[in-house]
């Protein structure tokens, strides 16, 4: 029961060695030692003149350790009281079981992907978050996932920093996960992303929505990249305004921020607006994933009627929303049913970025 309950691995602490084989001669051995955390008589490490003898047969009292930290933790009593050791074996015990459960849990390659934002470089994408976000639904495929990273000197507000980033976005997708897509079409991703919003809505364009992927967004109280609420916490509006006569549209997003109509139709001789509206406006606007379907069918239903009601082939898009429906935009973009998408960005006044659908 031991051995299985530790899956034949050292439960010292930082360990885990696998002492049913060698690693040098590729040999099968049995290198364990049952270890006494209360030693088995009084006059052993940790022993005790009541707790010895009652405790000696006890499987609670006992590790499976390999020789050199069976002799560490008898000869440095003081440094490995039983208190300690017995933490080990719950953590070593605890992590074996969690691991047995995830056995048929479906796999999921990580895309962790980053970019600077506004050119200011971010904190890295903790790698332990990621995973941990996945549990217990889905399971890590690799160690470190596929990591996409790009950055371009150019100025933010260029066109040549937004032709630039795009490219190596397309160049990274088709030689990372294009690859991985040609071995296995199946393979389920899951999408970690701390980049600009048009570069989000970009990289889920290039899924679309053929590939089973998962979105994650970041959140910061608690720090995790799970999904913390199971519920719908917000919901969605839309607003038509018309400048005059004319099919020139402009669509403006305002979840997380609210963006004035005015500061559009300096940038954009834009003849009607729609504009999608959170009641709850801020960084949590979208805080399930039931919150994302539920804005997802309130922006289909938007470029529903651009292209057949206002009878508009391209759009100029402005955006202020999280991560998530930024990705969802562009994953399920349909070519040939939506309006061309031409992402504008606010950077010290808004200014275009990237194109989606037609040449893009």
């Amino acid at each position: 029961m031991l051995c299985a309950n530790s899956a034949g691995r050292c439960e010292f602490d930082g360990c885990n060695k696998y002492i049913f084989y060698d690693n040098i001669t590729a040999k099968k051995l049995n290198a364990s030692n049952v270890a006494h955390i209360v030693a088995a008589s009084p006059d052993g490490p940790r022993g005790d003149k009541t707790r010895s003898y009652l405790l000696s047969d006890k499987l609670e009292n006992l590790m499976l350790l390999c020789p050199q930290h069976h002799k560490m933790i008898d000869d440095y009593v003081e440094d490995y009281p039983e208190e300690l050791l017995l933490e080990m074996k719950k953590k070593h015990e605890d992590s074996i079981r969690e691991m047995c459960d995830l056995i048929f849990v479906p796999k999921s390659e990580r895309v962790i992907f980053f970019s600077p934002i506004k050119n200011v470089s971010l904190t890295h994408i903790d790698n332990q978050l990621t995973a941990q976000a996945l549990l217990p639904q889905k399971r890590p495929a690799s160690t470190c996932g596929i990591n996409i990273s790009i950055e371009s000197a150019f100025d933010y507000n260029t066109s040549e920093y937004w032709s630039d980033i795009d490219n190596q976005l397309k160049r990274d997708f088709d030689r990372k996960i294009g690859n991985e897509l040609d071995s296995d079409p199946n393979t389920i991703f899951s999408v970690f992303p701390l980049a600009p919003i048009p570069l989000i809505i970009k990289l889920g364009y290039l899924f679309m929505d053929k590939t089973n992927v998962d979105i994650y967004q970041k959140k910061r109280v608690p720090d995790t990249w799970k999904w913390i609420e199971t519920r719908k916490t917000n919901s969605f509006s839309v607003n038509r305004i018309v400048v005059r006569a004319g099919s020139n549209i402009a669509l403006i997003i305002s979840l997380t921020a609210e963006i004035n109509p005015k500061r559009v139709t300096d940038i954009v001789d834009a003849d009607i607006i729609y504009i999608i509206s959170a009641e709850r406006i801020g960084v949590d606007a979208i805080s399930s994933i039931d919150d994302l379907s539920d804005f997802w069918h309130v922006y289909q239903t938007v470029c529903d009627e651009i292209k057949n009601k206002e009878c508009a082939v391209e759009t100029s898009v402005f955006p202020a929303i999280p991560v998530s429906a930024a990705f969802e935009i562009g994953r399920r973009y349909m070519p040939g049913i939506y309006p061309k998408l031409h992402i504008y960005d606010d950077y010290n006044g808004f200014c275009k970025t990237l194109t989606i659908g037609g040449d893009c």
